[in-house]
């Protein structure tokens, strides 16, 4: 595969256009009914969105905006005291994004929120998965080259944040559908899923999501389609964007933790508690990859902070490339040679399986603001 160095590209134009994002799935309407109640009746004292409102409403009233997050923080603190599972954000103890998080993660759920990929599934050749993309799809091309990638042997995961930040979000996604690439939700990809849903509505949309009015309704339904963790067992691998909090089981864990934290804390249940951790806070915690011990590898991204982080049983691929960094990729061997090594699942050190490091320089840097976020 030969890199693009440097030359324009073309916008990547399909035939379908912009639709109204609630009819990309015939029954999303009743899902998102049904996850309302769920979470109501999780939450004590049987909190209904009509209570929610009242509580903001009363803080608001009250001009202070941490009493609001303290009042929401504890119902969902609560809500995680229930045996039923439930998708609650989880919410971001600060961020000014939470209520665009809220109205895609909240509402707009995948048909598999846990997804797993089967051996079947796996192609004949190796399994490449890469850190945080953002829009950079000329990097993504060369790391492609770099790795060797095989088309119709090799399988691509990728951790998430496909898109934002970077100067070509529609190419990726066209890149990524085109030669059939599994990903995990990021963060940014939520949001341009609400922003995608904002625009259909005829609603205000930020600055930096103006793009989605060109965003072909086949690519929102794949992003919608992305589940926010991808096990592959025959492997011993889970995939992620932010993280997994140690102790808690895959299907209880809060879905705005497993693509927004950095960080835990001892709670005050002496159980972990997820943090986002953003620079401007100082660290609060250890990074949870620090403490995660298995049995499963997790590949995560969205910690480019800390850069490249190489732990017993989790590996971080984010290396901000949006940010003028480089673009990193694990590749691991087939599953025959694998097998040839024995067992790959129950949580061995994937050194050992022959995983390798690979990465390409970022073109220049593209997105230049404090990288807090």
């Amino acid at each position: 595969m030969s890199a693009d160095n440097g030359a324009a590209l073309p916008l990547i134009e399909e035939e379908e256009g912009i639709r109204q994002y609630g009819d990309i799935e015939a029954s999303d309407r009743r899902r998102r009914k049904d996850i309302d109640r769920q979470s109501a009746r999780a939450v004590k004292g049987g909190a209904t969105r009509g209570s929610y409102r009242k509580l903001a409403l009363a803080a608001t009233m009250l001009a202070t905006v941490g009493v609001a997050f303290a009042l929401l923080i504890t119902a969902v603190e609560l809500s995680k005291e229930d045996d039923t599972p439930t998708y609650d954000l989880g919410l971001d103890r600060s961020s000014p994004q939470y209520l665009l998080f809220l109205a895609s993660a909240g509402k707009l759920l995948p048909g598999e929120v846990h997804a797993t990929l089967p051996e079947d599934a796996i192609g004949p050749g190796r399994l490449i998965i890469i850190g945080d993309v953002h829009g950079c799809v000329k990097e993504l091309k060369e790391l492609l080259e770099e790795a060797e990638y095989v088309e119709g042997e090799d399988t691509v995961v990728l951790v998430g944040d496909l898109v934002d930040k970077g100067p070509y979000p529609l190419e990726v996604l066209a890149e990524a559908r085109r030669l059939k690439f599994h990903s995990v939700r990021g963060n940014h990809d939520d949001e341009v899923l609400a922003a995608y849903e904002a625009l259909a509505r005829g609603k205000h949309v930020p600055g930096g999501k103006k793009w989605v009015k060109d965003l072909p309704a086949a690519a929102a339904q794949w992003l919608h389609a992305l589940p926010f963790s991808l096990r592959i067992p025959s492997y011993g691998v889970t995939v992620v964007h932010a993280g997994i909090v140690p102790d808690v089981p895959l299907e209880r864990q809060s879905l705005g933790d497993m693509y927004l934290m950095r960080e835990v804390v001892n709670g005050t249940n002496g159980r972990w508690r997820a943090e986002e951790a953003k620079c401007d806070r100082g660290h609060l915690g250890p990074p949870w990859a620090a403490v995660w011990d298995g049995p499963e590898h997790i590949y995560f991204g969205h910690d480019h902070q800390r850069g490249l982080q190489e732990r017993p049983y989790a590996t971080g691929l984010d290396t901000g490339c949006c940010y003028g960094d480089r673009l990193t990729a694990a590749v691991l061997p087939a599953l025959k040679d694998l097998k040839a090594l024995g067992d790959a699942s129950g949580g061995r050190h994937l050194d050992k399986l022959g995983a390798k490091i690979i990465s390409v320089p970022a073109h220049e840097k593209y997105y230049d603001v404090d990288p807090c976020d």
